[in-house]
């Protein structure tokens, strides 16, 4: 019996590998392991380094080159994604032009990396290049998984619709879109800011976010909540519409992307309350590309049709 790889399958196992490297990243960042590694890139020294003799270095040292270790195969498995599309589709394909751009992407992300380490990103950096870097990085990756699943999604037997309806929801969904990079600028901002300085509890947390004399980060803090409230409330309003202007109601990929978003309230909730444990902080990383991907599915939903002769 033969066993044959899709390039469909292929693309959507790139894309789950790379969320585990997402994954992996924010436990990395969580836990304080980013300098377990020192400023030697793209290799790891301190692994042979006598000076890394106590448990906690040596652990940090570990997670840290996992971490590159699986991120060098991640950029490799989205490579030859790359390259198989140009065999599979024909110029011009969606799927072939999505797989490119996940690898610029890709680049862009390991460049990202690569400046943290050599510039010391990490661990208790609280420099304002740091601040501004954070974000960015963030953004990059949602780009890298949306690029990634948008390759999978245009592999398979679709093709573009044709007037996306009344208001044109797809655009609708692209501002939840950009919404959710906002909200989740502000979230990287705040999970820093809890990370280097740590409250002793919920309340001298809240009264730190209005302290006259706060750092900066610490008083960018408050506008996470506010941020994630706005964007509640506008998801909320476009299954409203939904549910208005269309003959057949609320698209299916919305009913997901509705329970991750109340999850990720609750998780973020208690996140917050906790004191950021680092179980919720990963709780929370993963929903946060959940809903990202779901908004995304939900986007091409309302783009794609299945092609004709497919069967689908």
């Amino acid at each position: 019996m033969s066993f044959r790889v899709s390039y469909t399958g292929a693309a959507w196992a790139v894309l789950v590998f790379t969320l585990f490297v997402v994954l992996w990243g924010g436990f990395v960042s969580a836990t304080g392991a980013g300098d377990g590694c020192g400023d030697d890139w793209p290799l790891c020294g301190e692994l042979l380094s006598p000076s890394r003799t106590t448990p906690a270095d040596t652990t940090d040292t570990l997670v840290e080159f996992t971490h590159r270790a699986t991120s060098g195969l991640a950029l490799l498995a989205v490579a030859g994604l790359a390259v198989w599309s140009r065999y599979r589709f024909p110029p011009g394909h969606r799927a072939r032009y999505w797989a490119a751009l996940s690898l610029a992407f890709m680049v862009v992300e390991s460049l990202i990396g690569a400046a943290l380490v050599i510039f010391q990103w990490v661990d208790m950096n609280v420099s304002l290049a740091r601040a501004l870097v954070q974000p960015v990085h963030l953004a990059n990756t949602y780009f890298l998984m949306g690029a990634l699943a948008c390759a999978a999604w245009w592999s398979g037997p679709r093709r573009p619709a044709g007037a996306p309806g009344p208001g044109r929801p797809d655009r609708l969904v692209a501002g939840a879109l950009g919404g959710l990079i906002v909200v989740s600028a502000f979230g990287a901002a705040a999970s820093l800011a809890s990370t280097v300085f740590p409250s002793e509890s919920f309340l001298d947390g809240v009264r730190s976010d209005f302290a006259g004399g706060a750092h900066y980060l610490i008083r960018l803090r408050v506008w996470h909540p506010v941020a994630v409230v706005v964007f509640a409330g506008y998801l909320v309003w476009l299954g409203r519409r939904f549910r208005r202007t269309r003959p057949d109601g609320v698209p299916a990929p919305f009913l997901p992307v509705a329970a991750i978003l109340a999850t990720q309230l609750v998780v973020g909730l208690l996140d917050a309350v906790l004191l950021a444990p680092i179980s919720l902080q990963m709780a929370h990383l993963l929903l946060a590309h959940a809903l990202w991907l779901g908004l995304l599915v939900l986007w091409l939903h309302l783009r794609s049709e299945p092609a004709r002769g497919s069967g689908a």
